[in-house]
């Protein structure tokens, strides 16, 4: 709102009245995110990575919080969102005039901006900024009202009471701001502008009633009162609502991790300190994790593009988040109030269906504009069912047993037989021939599975034509962690990882190929946590290196195999942003690329991630016949990809949706090595 002079009529009494009206709010306002930020501090504080690379937090939340550029995926609503925040930006502006008029009321901007065309500008951008906001308000209103998206129909009735009374709330404060700037120009209170939009708005408002400079003076009077009670009372309002968002966007945004997202916190599994291990109440999350809960403003962003939520299971990451707030604060009435009993949030809050539903993808967090991180969370409940108290789906009983006894989640196998995929390979291992460049990480798909041992076979192929020397580490080599890990079981996550460190140690291993998008991010992202780094390169990177500098050579795909549809694996796309060199390998065997509509940071899970390969699948639809059937309906002939688990869960969702014969599912490194020259 902007002030002009207002002669006698704003007393040192109204004055006065301001300013305890104004500072009182402001105080509550400071007192709701102080003891808010109290509750937070209830987490631990295990994450130590949250103030590194100072520049680079500083710039990308500068351009997160103020372009929003993860929003506009869905542009109508983003770009009202971004009128709405805009607009509300140029209206503080004005706001704070208000304020330091309310105490001095001769104050206005012309006494820094001056009389001429700074000011004039100023009033123009409050004329044009008030109309937008409230008629960007206005249009969000009646769209939800009549055509409001699923993630937006599927809150519960607080928070759509919620978001209907902030949007009021916005909408009266530009709306008064509005009709004191045209009462004001009518007054001739301001210095000469086009005010057209505020003049248009007042006279319609007061119905052409009110003529005279005097009458106008004292209309201007009773609206910036009411201008200054919708403020004040916001400032009230605001750190209770769910649109505190406002206040801890940017802190939220700021915190996020430098670290790779498909990361995950190592435990310390030798705290005798520890009463459990994981997550039950919301207190033994970090305050990150709590900041996260506060931060969400339920717009469902994350919810749309869950793969659990759907294909119909329990699973909602936005329930989550909103989990972790409200379990805090029933935690905190417990305190309180002794015979109040809280919730906990494990088996309490969050139920046992939706954590286990989780695939870890991280479509969840690419799609939340303020940096929430549900897969930690998550896990870190997992953790405490499987460590604490030894409750997980009876399924995983197997795959622990076959992780502790024979270091690989694959039944049915021998730990001596897993370099017997290699034989009549040519291939050596460590304990032959260490003096190699790289050391070729098979996994245990790559070791043990019949079908994507012939991936293995097809990366040796590309390697020995390209001169590259390596070995394999053989029967040396056990799981990598990432199943065990991402089941909550850390302690045979690390047992595995210290085992692989320990050999790759032991070789002065530098280098690293896998085939495994699981095993790049878990010995590229996690290993470092406990003592090994090295150069980890996933074979579809690799492959589009070799291909471009001319070091192998391979000739078009057939013209029948051409049609070719790429499926991103999370662990390699989302959670590592390897996205292109599939593509540009493809691309360069004169493959067709048909892309599914859902690709790259958008794409669909397969459904096996977050060790759901090794877990029954028995609510709503399968994840992997949803997606499979998106890359049926590309018309493609092949649909390639480069994971082991996305390579069975494609194969096996193609053949359930009848397309067995029709559509070929191929890893990347297939289609290169029969194609070599």
């Amino acid at each position: 709102m902007v002030q002009g002079e207002r002669a006698d009529s704003m007393t040192v009494i109204s004055s006065f009245l301001f300013g305890i009206v104004f500072l009182g709010s402001a105080g509550y306002f400071g007192l709701g995110i102080y003891r808010t930020w109290g509750v937070i501090a209830q987490g631990k504080g295990f994450e130590d990575h949250r103030f590194d690379q100072l520049p680079q937090r500083i710039w990308r939340t500068i351009i997160d919080s103020t372009f929003q550029p993860k929003m506009f995926r869905d542009f109508v609503p983003a770009f009202i969102h971004a009128l709405i925040f805009w607009g509300f930006i140029l209206v503080s502006i004005g706001t704070l005039e208000t304020v330091v008029s309310g105490f001095y009321s001769k104050f206005n901007f012309s006494w820094i901006l001056g009389d001429g065309f700074f000011y004039g500008s100023f009033l123009r951008s409050q004329d044009l900024a008030n109309a937008w906001v409230g008629f960007a308000i206005l249009y969000a209103i009646v769209r939800r009202i009549t055509k409001a998206s699923k993630r937006i129909s599927s809150l519960g009735a607080e928070s759509q009471k919620d978001a209907y009374y902030v949007l009021t709330w916005i909408f009266a404060l530009v709306f008064t701001a509005s009709l004191s700037l045209g009462a004001r120009a009518y007054a001739g209170m301001l210095p000469e502008a086009p005010l057209g939009l505020s003049r248009l708005i007042t006279s319609v408002s007061t119905l052409g009633l009110i003529s005279s400079e005097g009458a106008w003076h004292s209309f201007d009077q009773v609206i910036w009162w009411a201008h200054v009670g919708v403020f004040c009372s916001f400032l009230v309002y605001l750190p209770t609502s769910k649109h505190q968002h406002f206040i801890w966007a940017v802190p939220n945004l700021f915190f996020r991790t430098s670290r790779a997202r498909g990361r995950l916190r190592p435990m310390d599994l030798e705290d005798e300190t520890a009463e459990s291990f994981g997550v039950a109440k919301p207190t033994e999350l970090s305050w990150k994790q709590l900041l996260d809960g506060f931060t969400c403003v339920e717009c469902g962003r994350c919810q749309e593009v869950c793969p659990a939520y759907q294909t119909g299971k329990p699973l909602d990451p936005r329930k989550i988040a909103h989990d972790l707030k409200y379990s805090l604060l029933d935690d905190v009435k417990a305190q309180n109030d002794k015979e109040h009993t809280a919730q906990p949030l494990t088996d309490g809050f969050v139920k046992a269906d939706e954590y286990w539903s989780c695939t870890t993808c991280g479509a969840c967090m690419e799609a939340c504009p303020l940096g929430i991180e549900h897969i930690p969370a998550i896990v870190d409940m997992r953790r405490y069912k499987t460590l604490t108290e030894g409750e997980f789906p009876s399924e995983l009983n197997q795959t622990f047993k076959n992780l502790e006894t024979n270091f690989t989640p694959w039944s049915g196998v021998s730990h001596a037989t897993r370099a017997d995929w290699s034989k009549d390979q040519n291939v050596t291992t460590f304990a032959e021939n260490s003096d190699v460049e790289y050391c070729f990480w098979v996994g245990c798909a790559g070791s043990f599975d019949e079908r994507y041992q012939k991936v293995s076979k097809s990366i040796v192929k590309i390697l020995q034509a390209a001169n590259i020397s390596f070995s394999i580490l053989g029967t040396e080599e056990k799981c990598n962690g990432d199943t065990a890990r991402r089941l909550g079981n850390e302690y045979l996550a690390q047992m595995s990882i210290q085992e692989n460190i320990q050999t790759m140690q032991k070789y002065k291993i530098k280098k690293i190929v896998t085939g495994c998008p699981h095993c790049f991010n878990t010995i590229r992202n996690e290993y470092p946590d406990f003592g090994f780094e090295a150069e980890v390169i996933h074979h579809s990177e690799l492959i589009e290196d070799l291909l471009k500098h001319g070091k192998i050579k391979a000739k078009d795909v057939p013209a029948d195999q051409s049609s070719i549809t790429y499926h991103d694996s999370c662990y390699l796309g989302r959670h590592n942003e390897v996205y292109e060199e599939p593509r540009e390998t493809l691309k360069a065997l004169g493959a067709e690329l048909k892309e599914m509509e859902k690709n790259k940071k958008d794409g669909m899970c397969c459904g096996a991630g977050g060790g759901r390969m090794w877990m029954e699948e028995t609510i709503g639809d399968r994840v992997n016949e949803v997606r499979a059937e998106q890359a049926i309906d590309t018309g493609a002939s092949t649909v390639a990809v480069a994971c082991p688990f996305c390579m069975t869960m494609m194969q096996d969702g193609v053949k359930a949706k009848g397309q067995a014969e029709g559509v070929t599912v191929k890893d990347v490194s297939e289609i290169v090595a029969e194609n070599l020259i």
